[in-house]
């Protein structure tokens, strides 16, 4: 999940280049970080995710919402946090994955809020 500033979008596109990732559309950072233009490709394209591939990671596409699907605040104090090699790695609480998937609401992401509601009721 990446907060929407202008500057987190910049430093996100350069950070996913940086491993190889590209979006699928042509769309540069700074297309991204105009409010406007997020917002009339939502009403005019239907756009939830701006999606990102990469050849080298070609089972790891990454989708950054055009929108923010929750408070970020919120959620970034309540993610759980766990060490990948040197870096603080955070991670959004289940009933925040779930409402995002159910915003992007592909097939796959239908399937997903099926197994993660099984995982949420079975953690309770």
């Amino acid at each position: 999940m990446l907060q929407l500033a202008p500057e987190n979008i910049a430093s996100a596109f350069r950070a996913l280049a940086g491993i190889g990732y590209r979006p699928i559309v042509p769309v540069t950072a700074v297309d991204f970080a105009d409010l406007a233009k997020r917002t009339a490709w939502i009403r005019d394209k239907g756009m939830t995710v701006l999606n990102f591939w990469s050849d080298g990671h070609p089972d790891t596409p990454v989708d950054v919402f055009v929108t923010e699907p929750f408070d970020f605040d919120e959620e970034y104090a309540r993610a759980l946090v766990k060490p990948l090699g040197s870096v603080q790695v955070r991670f959004v609480p289940i009933p925040a994955l779930i409402r995002m998937k159910e915003i992007a609401g592909r097939p796959q992401d239908k399937i997903d809020v099926e197994y993660l509601r099984k995982l949420a009721d079975a953690t309770e």
